[in-house]
């Protein structure tokens, strides 16, 4: 684990109504609201729980939650 970054677990509602579960790394100061809502930057990139990278443009984002505990669907 990095010093300067984080793992924020997260539920993702995307435009189309995909919704994606995964980890999203930011900066261990900043705040995941602060991290969505950052000008300079457009696109998240989204580690999923089966190990997939979704790099995803931040326009096509309805809904992020944090979530506390990694839920497996069966």
């Amino acid at each position: 684990m990095s010093l300067t970054r984080k793992n924020v677990h997260v539920e993702m509602t995307l435009v189309n109504r995909t919704i994606l579960k995964g980890t999203l790394v930011i900066d261990r100061t900043t705040r995941l609201s602060d991290t969505l809502n950052k000008h300079n930057k457009d696109f998240l990139v989204l580690s999923d729980y089966e190990g997939i990278y979704h790099i995803i443009n931040k326009h096509h984002v309805i809904k992020v939650v944090e979530v506390e505990s990694i839920e497996f669907e069966e």
